[in-house]
């Protein structure tokens, strides 16, 4: 199945989305997506994978579900 093409624009919301229905992310954890040779990463800063032990799990599921469906747009 062909994967949808998206801005990291718009990755970044869907991942703000799906996790403002959990309690263990914060609204103000910062996050990045990057290309790599997985396609793409979804990245946090330092301080907020620390703080957020759980949020960092949660964005790790999320980032494995959507990379089978969305990958990154070139610019």
């Amino acid at each position: 199945m062909a994967k949808t093409k998206i801005s990291s624009t718009d990755l970044i919301w869907i991942f703000r989305e799906k996790l403002s229905s959990f309690d263990d992310c914060s609204p103000s954890t910062s996050i990045a997506i990057v290309p790599s040779s997985k396609g793409w990463t979804a990245v946090m800063t330092h301080r907020d994978r620390t703080e957020h032990p759980d949020c960092v799990r949660r964005i790790e599921q999320l980032q494995k579900q959507l990379r089978e469906i969305y990958v990154l747009a070139k610019d």
